[in-house]
């Protein structure tokens, strides 16, 4: 049999540079070294808010305004102050100086524009490089043998999407032997998220939330020789909506997820993997664990199908959307143009409607009302008369097992009696059940539905 080998990813919110997570997260680490394993592998994110602090550098930078790093690399000295033995000080600080380096040195070459290789250079080696450089001296204080690959060494090839690079497998294939080695030697491998190489060895991102699609990635290639564990540690478990709106008033824990409920509930506002990291799951069959740091027994299997009798797995809330609506001979053109644009496939199209004047209109729901606001000129030229409306929210009830459980809409929308619903998207078959209503409605929306969640489940549908 294949040894055991697990690959950990620890989130920019379990990070911060008061460090308070760090022993937690060392302790995470060990719980999957012993008897029988390799490894494990930890992937680590940004501190939390770095990734923003370094774009606005660069952005300053870009414009000629004035920026400082100092505090942001004053700060991970710091922390090797508190958790790193006086020993490996120098050398920490060494590689620190390094990265530091770096940064410095690609900020004076951008002019005008913080894009490509450059600002992926900026937000790596002042984030997720030095944090996995610090967790290397950390477990190396504890004397647990830890080592961090090179950056001519990434085990991650991309293509040139520098902002939202696709990882290449044949070609990562053929880069990992070095990883294999440090890993069969007996080593900890501490690794940061977020970032890959191009062939010919440039910076890329992989978008935001990176650094989990880095340990699925990660996991895909060490199953030719291992067997895999994959463990996203975060904050909080999996509910079946969002603590900070219903809080708890009788939320549930998740304990299995398909892929599709997992990316259809992290499009629609639930954060709970990054999608391009479960559509990567998904197309090679990886079981994925989400679990909360302090209670990783609190988990929540993402994979292929699920045992359980849930008919709606979550309620979940999303605000800052818009509705595009256009004449419909443009409208092709645009959906060619939005899915090709930086892969851009958040929206919904919400079908054609003949008006009083005879024309045929197309509506679009767009997630992401600021990226409708960032392109609105580009989209203008598809139809100069097309109409945006902004201030919409949705509401989506998330669930496999939907599209064989009548009733389920009605609930949603009888325990809503007082708002108003734009639209609704009653699409079962595809996991989910959406309702479009004003921006401020979305909370309230989603606290009365979620009530009714085990009315649901128990398929008491209309009575």
């Amino acid at each position: 049999m294949a040894e055991k080998l697990s690959v950990l990813k620890f989130g920019g919110s379990l990070i911060d540079f008061t460090g308070t997570n760090i022993p937690l997260i060392i302790r995470r680490i060990l719980d999957y070294r012993g008897a029988g394993r390799k490894g494990p592998v930890a992937v680590f994110s940004a501190p939390k808010g770095v990734t923003d602090r370094l774009l606005a550098v660069g952005e300053a930078r870009a414009h000629g305004r004035s920026y400082d790093i100092d505090e942001i690399f004053r700060s991970y000295q710091d922390l090797a102050f508190k958790y790193v033995d006086s020993r490996f000080i120098p050398e920490f600080q060494q590689e620190l100086a390094e990265y530091r380096s770096e940064v410095e040195e690609t900020l004076l070459k951008v002019d005008r524009r913080f894009v490509g290789s450059e600002k992926a250079r900026v937000l790596t080696s002042g984030g997720e490089l030095p944090t996995a450089s610090l967790m290397k001296y950390i477990l190396k204080s504890r004397s647990e043998e830890s080592a961090c690959p090179s950056k001519s060494e990434w085990p991650i090839v991309t293509d040139d999407n520098f902002d939202n690079a696709t990882p290449d497998f044949e070609l990562s294939r053929r880069k990992v032997s070095k990883l294999f080695k440090l890993i069969n030697e007996g080593l900890i491998i501490s690794i940061g998220g977020f970032l890959g190489v191009t062939h010919d060895g440039l910076e890329t991102l992989l978008g935001r939330g990176g650094s989990d699609q880095t340990a699925v990635f990660l996991a895909c290639l060490f199953r030719e020789c291992y067997d895999v564990e994959t463990v996203l540690m975060k904050e909080t478990p999996v509910h079946s909506a969002d603590p900070a709106t219903v809080k708890g008033e009788g939320l549930r824990r998740v304990p299995v997820m398909t892929y599709n409920e997992a990316s259809k509930a992290t499009v629609s506002g639930m954060t709970i993997i990054q999608n391009a990291a479960v559509r990567l799951a998904m197309r090679h069959r990886l079981p994925v664990t989400v679990a909360p740091l302090k209670n990783p027994e609190l988990k929540t299997l993402i994979q292929s199908d699920d045992p359980t009798g849930r008919i709606v797995k979550c309620v979940t809330g999303l605000r800052g959307c818009a509705i595009v609506t256009m004449r419909s001979e443009g409208s092709r053109s645009l959906e060619d143009c939005l899915r090709l644009w930086e892969g851009y496939d958040n929206f919904i199209d919400l079908g054609t409607e003949v008006v009083e004047t005879g024309e045929v209109i197309r509506d679009f729901l767009i997630y992401d009302a600021e990226f409708v606001k960032k392109h609105e000129e580009q989209l203008k030229s598809f139809d100069r008369m097309m109409h945006v409306e902004y201030g919409v929210g949705l509401v989506t009830l998330i669930g496999d097992r939907m599209k064989d459980s009548p009733g389920v809409a009605s609930i949603a929308i009888g325990a809503i009696p007082n708002i108003n619903i734009k639209r609704g998207i009653f699409a079962p078959h595809t996991s989910q059940i959406i309702l479009v209503m004003k921006d401020e409605d979305v909370p309230e929306a989603v606290r009365r539905i979620h009530s009714q969640i085990d009315r649901i489940n128990e398929g008491k549908s209309l009575e």
